[in-house]
């Protein structure tokens, strides 16, 4: 199956946009489930509009190409399989689609074997900051203290951290916008301190439960659609996305419509991209 059951004349390699689906999760601390996410956003992608309104562009004309899915039984075999794969891809933009939030250790790494310097911005309900985790520094709770360890991270929604977290804050070059703050208003103010090229990673209990419920920590006071958007829109239209992952899905209860959301989503960073970049 194509992303949104595209025809192939715009589903093949040449296309310009390729989706990654990781079917992988480990040692979570929540409900399980994230490893089946992909395939169950990819399925409701088939009832996406192919215009998008809202930013005026088709992406489908410039193709999506979706790759086929990674897995592995252990979070080194996945986090190598990631890097060597996105790696081959810098002529593309990639949106990956995880699996649980340690997928991104992997992207960023891939990213770095062809991109000499980038910053990463991280919406998330929880700051990640662990060196390691149940005896894992590849665990999905520690993936923005290493991906801030060699980037400039901006961690946007943060409503949930431990003390420790908030030191390692302090001590590194990570700039966070907590979900009771004006966010728009600080985000213009944090963008200018990051790189020109940027990645983007969304884990979804950035929104808020009321909205996407399927997902293994939510937490109470997210964000809504329109909300993000604006953000990302504001993004776009300052930084050159070099790509973005959607992590931490895990359609386990009534779950279509979120599935149909989070493929939307997909499609609204692609006509992003297009309007801006």
């Amino acid at each position: 199956m194509n992303f949104m059951n595209l025809p192939q004349e715009f589903a093949d390699k040449n296309s310009k946009y390729y989706i990654l689906p990781i079917e992988y999760e480990g040692n979570l601390t929540g409900k399980k489930g994230a490893s089946k996410a992909p395939a169950e956003i990819i399925k409701l992608s088939y009832q996406l509009e192919y215009y998008d309104e809202q930013f005026d562009q088709e992406p489908y004309k410039k193709g999506i190409f979706l790759l086929p899915g990674l897995t592995a039984k252990t979070s080194e075999e996945i986090t190598e399989k990631i890097s060597d794969e996105v790696s081959k891809h810098k002529d593309k933009f990639l949106i990956s689609l995880g699996g649980d939030h340690s997928v991104s250790i992997g992207i960023v790494k891939g990213l770095e074997k062809v991109y000499d310097d980038f910053s990463v911005i991280i919406f998330d309900a929880h700051s990640d900051l662990f060196y390691s985790w149940n005896n894992s520094a590849l665990n999905h709770r520690c993936a923005s203290f290493h991906i801030s360890s060699k980037h400039s991270t901006s961690l946007i929604g943060i409503r949930s951290m431990d003390k420790d977290e908030q030191g390692v804050i302090k001590n590194n070059n990570i700039y966070v916008i907590y979900s009771h703050e004006n966010i728009k208003e600080k985000l213009l103010k944090i963008l200018p301190k990051l790189k020109n090229k940027v990645y983007i990673s969304i884990d979804v209990d950035s929104f808020d439960p009321s909205f996407i419920r399927n997902t293994g920590t939510p937490e109470p006071g997210g964000f809504f659609w329109n909300e993000l958007i604006g953000l990302l829109e504001i993004i776009f239209k300052n930084k050159n996305i070099i790509g973005a992952d959607i992590v931490e899905f895990s359609p386990n209860n009534d779950f279509e419509s979120e599935s149909y959301s989070l493929s939307k989503l997909i499609y609204k960073i692609m006509a992003l991209k297009e309007k801006f970049n």
